[in-house]
């Protein structure tokens, strides 16, 4: 289970700054610079920006329920890499505008949350 949360945390990597510098290279100047000013950045920027931040309301609970699955020996492998399969179809659909996917593996990853939690139990 913990090369699961390694996992997440090279999710959260590639979602807070590869796919946003990937979305961003025009503005490589603005990235090496002091940021003073806000420069103008592409749709599939702002739609990565946003796919993070939702991702950064879960990700914790994710992590705890993680770690509580680690130190009571309870097995949470499949449905952890169950959340982590969703929320990669999360950031992609977010970032490509497929709402209706969007919303559902949402959904699915947050259903799976609570049966972490209910394993748990």
């Amino acid at each position: 289970m913990i090369e699961h949360l390694i996992y997440a945390c090279i999710l959260v990597l590639i979602q807070a700054w590869i796919l946003p510098a990937a979305f961003n290279t025009k503005n490589m100047q603005w990235m090496l610079s002091n940021r003073d000013a806000n420069p103008d950045t592409s749709l599939y920027y702002d739609r990565s920006k946003k796919a993070f931040t939702n991702l950064q309301e879960s990700i914790p609970v994710f992590f705890l329920l993680g770690l509580l699955g680690v130190i009571t020996s309870t097995d949470l492998s499949h449905l952890m890499m169950y959340w982590l399969i969703f929320r990669v179809i999360h950031v992609f659909s977010y970032v490509a505008g497929i709402a209706l996917l969007r919303s559902l593996s949402f959904i699915a990853s947050v259903v799976v949350l609570f049966m972490m939690a209910g394993a748990l139990i």
